[in-house]
């Protein structure tokens, strides 16, 4: 299948749908964002009447199985692409903006764990988590600094219902690398009290890419567990939650591209050679909120994030066999949130308010240093007002004010590898939202808003000074950066009837002193020497989709969705690593079985991805490619017992293609071919 003249036939062919297919009905509910609770926000309300760009997406039960990794799996949502080293490495992209730009929050608590490295992924495992809200554009209103691209906010799945015990066994097959994945879980609720218990554990072997060919030590392994207790009052909930996540991770070394394209039988090993990463990442939380008879509630979150990060190089340098890795760095990170919800005031208002702080440590333990010790403060403070026109119809207006200190301790020497002068910088921000929701005409709706955001320069930007592995790049900061401020205008114009829901959601976005890598031309012991700079830049796109599933054939539902982000500078042009135009599209159909057979449902889809020719000055284009993907659910039970079965089928027709967010383009190294996904799962349930 030749990806630079496949054309996006299946796309078209949903376009040409019959007019007769819009005909009245009984309603159905769509897969993914549409009226849902979003629980990130200021206050509980639907979706649709968000002024923000919001989309939720459910992780527990899907039907669909997209990749290895969980950025993989977010990449489904239009806007969203996943940078990747790799199949099992992945940072979500939002809108072309990722890393420090997207905050992450996870168990309430956003998520610090050296989130600067391109080179390693997520850090969070799917398991235990029921949805993860996606807040596309600027969100530092209510999530401080590195909240200016996006947010991800990963929700806990719910506890089991009361006097009640549920518990469920799954395991995942997939053929592409022999991969396995066996996770566990057990929820509990009596008299106020809830529990539950999530484990698992996933090995994968080297991938195989569209032409069946092995790429080395591309191979991982993890193992994650998670634990929350829970109480529930009258005027009080309380939850107590902790996780932890152990990744291995092998890094493929990139070489030239006659050596690339040579074709390599799969290597049968899991434990990955080197050089390798091996993840710690720690989270404790506490979450607290009070009711009050007004219907005011006040809100308090603590949390602590340990992460430890290893990179193993040497040919002695062994996990547990007494070698030392080159790399070795923790970070401690402790926060708080403190929200303050007002009763409605005179009917039409509603006041938020709160504060937000942070302490953050970093420790080299290794002989390598990518960034100095260093310590980070955060302290910021916000309000929020919401004005009802009617039941729906509503403006929000907040405003917010940031400050953070950096300060890294001196290293080496001058002109040495892992030198780092004395640092200390202090960071200040202001920042606004306003946005309005209005319900327009019969089944149309407006949301627009205007945000702006802000992000203080990490300090890997500040005074990185070293060679990294996954990214083959020697890269040098410059303490002399100074905070990013973006400013973005987002329209959102939706129709929706019982059968059909149609949205066009275009963006604008400015970001004054955009921060970037820029080669200088020099090298470093092989590796091309990057510097950071900053220039003015602007992104600009959207999104546009439609949900149908026609009346009488309530059964049959068709998906389709086109996105785009363009980014340029003043001075540099197209920005690197900006994310192709995408169009994805399909159909599905859900029948109800009977007896043994309680539902059925298959679907086909087809992702279109044009070729990148918008490019930066040393940054290689992409051709076009197409990906079909199947699969099919069935649900059987046995009396009171379920047991669902789910089968996949990734890239059926093993396209060799380049993403354009892959790190190891460069190298000539494909993305995954063709991979069969196999899931078992079987739930229990029992009254007590």
């Amino acid at each position: 299948m030749n990806a630079t003249t496949l054309k996006p036939t299946f796309f078209l062919l949903l376009l040409a749908l019959p007019a007769a297919a819009f005909s009245q009905g009984e309603p159905h509910q769509p897969l993914l964002h549409l009226q849902e609770v979003v629980v990130s926000g200021n206050a509980a309300r639907l979706q649709d009447e968000n002024v923000m760009s919001v989309v939720r997406l459910n992780l527990a039960g899907s039907a669909e199985m997209r990749g290895l990794s969980l950025a993989q799996k977010l990449a489904g949502v239009a806007g969203v692409s996943s940078l990747s080293t790799g199949a099992g490495i992945g940072k979500p992209v939002i809108r072309g903006m990722s890393g420090n730009r997207i905050a992450v929050f996870s168990q309430g608590v956003r998520v610090e764990n050296q989130q600067w490295g391109d080179e390693h992924g997520l850090g969070l495992d799917e398991n235990g988590y029921g949805q993860v809200e996606i807040i596309k554009g600027p969100a530092s209103l209510l999530y401080g600094s590195d909240a200016l691209g996006g947010v991800l906010y990963f929700a806990d799945e719910r506890y089991a219902g009361d006097s009640s015990l549920e518990a469920a066994l799954r395991s995942e097959y997939h053929a592409g690398t022999r991969g396995w994945r066996n996770t566990g879980s057990l929820k509990l609720s009596k008299n106020r009290w809830h529990g539950s218990v999530f484990g698992g554990y996933t090995t994968h072997e080297d991938y195989a890419d569209g032409r069946a060919a092995a790429v080395p030590n591309s191979r991982f392994r993890t193992g994650d567990l998670k634990a929350a207790l829970g109480y529930t009052g009258r005027r009080w909930r309380s939850s107590l939650r902790y996780s932890v996540l152990r990744e291995q991770y092998g890094l493929t070394e990139i070489g030239d591209e006659e050596e690339a394209a040579a074709p390599l039988a799969p290597a049968r090993e899991r434990k990955p050679a080197l050089p390798y990463q091996d993840l710690a990442t720690h989270i404790v939380s506490s979450e607290n909120t009070y009711f009050f008879g007004s219907g005011a509630k006040l809100k308090a979150t603590v949390g602590y994030v340990f992460n430890r990060r290893k990179e193993f190089e040497e040919e002695e340098a062994e996990a547990g066999g007494g070698g030392e890795a080159a790399l070795d760095m923790d970070l401690a990170t402790l926060s708080y949130d403190l929200k303050w919800f007002s009763p409605t005031l005179g009917s039409r208002w509603a006041l938020t308010a709160g504060t937000q702080g942070m302490h953050q440590s970093n420790a080299n333990k290794g002989e390598e240093r990518l960034i100095p010790n260093a310590t980070t403060a955060d302290l910021g403070l916000f309000a929020v007002a919401d004005c009802y026109f009617s039941k729906t119809a509503y403006w929000q207006l907040g405003l917010r004010a940031d400050g953070r200190h950096v300060s890294g301790a001196p290293h080496g020497q001058e002109g040495e590898e892992g030198y780092f002068p004395q640092l200390s910088k202090t960071y200040a921000a202001f920042n606004f939202s306003t946005g309005v929701y209005l319900p327009l005409a019969e089944r149309f709706s407006l949301r627009a808003s205007l945000a702006s955001g802000y992000r203080a320069p990490n300090m890997f930007e500040l005074l990185s000074n070293g060679v990294h592995e996954g990214t083959n790049r020697y890269e040098i900061g410059n303490p002399n950066l100074q905070t990013e401020n973006s400013y973005q205008a987002d329209i959102q114009l939706g129709y929706k009837n019982s059968h059909l829901e149609v949205f066009a959601n275009p963006y604008y976005s400015y970001v004054l002193r955009y921060v970037h890598l820029q080669p200088d031309g020099a090298a470093v012991a092989g590796a091309p020497v990057y510097r950071y700079a900053q220039a003015d830049a602007y992104l600009y796109g959207g999104e546009v989709g439609f949900h149908l599933h026609p009346h009488p054939l309530d059964w049959l539902h068709a998906e389709g969705s086109y996105c785009n982000t363009f980014g340029q500078s003043r001075s540099l042009g197209h920005l690197p690593l900006m994310p192709s135009q995408k169009i994805s599209a399909t159909l599905r159909a859900s029948v109800a079985g009977k007896k043994m057979v309680k539902s059925f449902s298959i679907y086909l889809q087809e992702q279109y991805s044009f070729a990148q020719t918008c490019t930066a000055a040393h940054e290689a284009p992409t051709p076009a490619y197409s990906l079909v993907n199947a699969g099919a659910a069935l649900e059987l039970g046995f009396g009171r017992q379920k047991i669902l079965l789910n089968v996949a089928v990734n890239n059926i027709f093993s396209e060799a293609y380049y993403d354009h967010l892959s790190r190891y383009k460069q190298g000539g190294i494909y993305e995954q071919g063709r991979n069969l996904n196999v899931r078992l799962s079987i739930p229990f349930f029992h009254a007590i």
